[in-house]
């Protein structure tokens, strides 16, 4: 009785026409595949360009800080971005990353070598010249340059700011015996000023 109503057979014959249809290619297929492996493709390079940039921003940051030797000033630059204050209840968060680039940019001016042998300049060019770090006026007019474009919109105390700007001042400027409280206090007046 069961045989009568449907043939186990049957159903062979009925799926042999839908796979003869599977079989064939169309040309929207085509496009299709060749369109996905193109944009494969391109995500593919992109990610090979940011692993590279990440490999020179990590090799500049570690020279950097293989060559500064001043631990108040590491101490300046871990206080001023890893640390952010809440201004309304006072307290204190660590980020667990910080914008690279705005770091290096700090430093830029110093190591001019450096940046185009870890291919960073691209980040600097328009902005960065060979005067930018021989004097204070220079350097802070770089600096808010670079503050207008790579700003990543978290606040930095203003504060932790100024006593960084400082002592990268008295790092590359000034000799190592003017650094006191009176002085650091002068620098960041001053410092101050030319930054509004």
């Amino acid at each position: 009785m069961i045989n009568e109503i449907f043939s186990p057979w049957e159903w062979i014959d009925t799926w042999e026409s839908v796979r003869q249809d599977i079989s064939k290619v169309t040309e929207q297929d085509i496009k299709r595949v060749q369109w996905d492996s193109a944009k494969a493709k391109q995500v593919q390079d992109e990610i090979k360009k940011t692993k590279a940039t990440n490999n020179n921003i990590a090799k500049f940051l570690s020279f950097l800080l293989k060559n500064i030797k001043n631990e108040e000033l590491i101490s300046a630059i871990y206080d001023t971005f890893f640390k952010v204050v809440d201004t309304r209840t006072q307290t204190i968060y660590l980020r667990k990353s910080i914008n690279n680039i705005v770091v290096i940019w700090f430093f830029a001016p110093f190591f001019l070598n450096e940046i185009n042998k870890f291919w960073l300049n691209i980040y600097f060019t328009e902005l960065l010249n060979d005067k930018s770090g021989n004097s204070m006026v220079e350097y802070i007019a770089y600096i808010k340059k670079l503050s207008k474009k790579y700003h990543d919109n978290v606040p930095i105390n203003k504060d932790v700011l100024l006593n960084l700007l400082a002592l990268i001042m008295w790092e590359f400027w000034i000799s190592k015996e003017t650094l006191s409280g009176p002085w650091k206090d002068k620098v960041k007046k001053e410092i101050e000023k030319k930054l509004k």
